[in-house]
């Protein structure tokens, strides 16, 4: 079984593309601009990721990629998974378009490093506030609550998943008693 936390979610299988099985993939909107490419696509079916070579891929504009699947040859194979979610390797998301800056929605599923504290979980959700959007981390059975604020995010990379943050003084220790 293939971990979702590992992969990347990119968006899903909007439709059929003619008749020989190609199908439309509608890029999330965080990963707009960007040019994936990835040798498998991973679509979540009945809760679990099933992995699909991918036989041709081309891009009919910034939000939309058309694929050829290994197995999916017909249009009404197609129409059977039209509406799931697809999935890549982060390695294959392709480079950051000029000028882009990522979705704070994007940070769900990341592993959170503080520079005090090391390492304390992966974030579950974002709690998107008005003025003070906040990240959830799981660490050791607990929430950790953390504003997503410039001065305390040090570094995200998108590609390996992983955010290091320079929490205030005391802000952890809240959540460790």
């Amino acid at each position: 079984m293939f971990d979702k936390s590992k992969l990347l979610k990119i968006g899903a299988l909007a439709k059929p593309h003619g008749v020989t099985g190609e199908m439309l993939v509608r890029l999330s909107p965080e990963w707009l601009g960007y040019e994936p490419d990835p040798d498998f696509l991973f679509i979540d079916l009945m809760g679990g990721l099933v992995p699909f070579e991918i036989h041709s891929i081309r891009y009919k504009n910034d939000q939309d990629l058309i694929v050829t699947l290994d197995t999916i040859n017909t249009e009404d194979r197609a129409r059977r998974i039209q509406g799931a979610e697809v999935y890549i390797d982060p390695e294959e998301i392709g480079e950051e378009p000029e000028g882009a800056d990522y979705s704070i929605h994007q940070l769900v599923g990341m592993d959170v490093s503080d520079m005090s504290y090391g390492h304390l979980g992966q974030i579950t959700a974002v709690e998107d506030i008005q003025n003070n959007p906040l990240i959830s981390i799981l660490h050791k059975g607990r929430e950790i609550l953390i504003p997503i604020h410039k001065r305390f995010i040090v570094e995200v990379d998108l590609k390996k998943r992983k955010m290091s943050i320079d929490a205030p003084p005391g802000l952890i220790d809240l959540y460790m008693e």
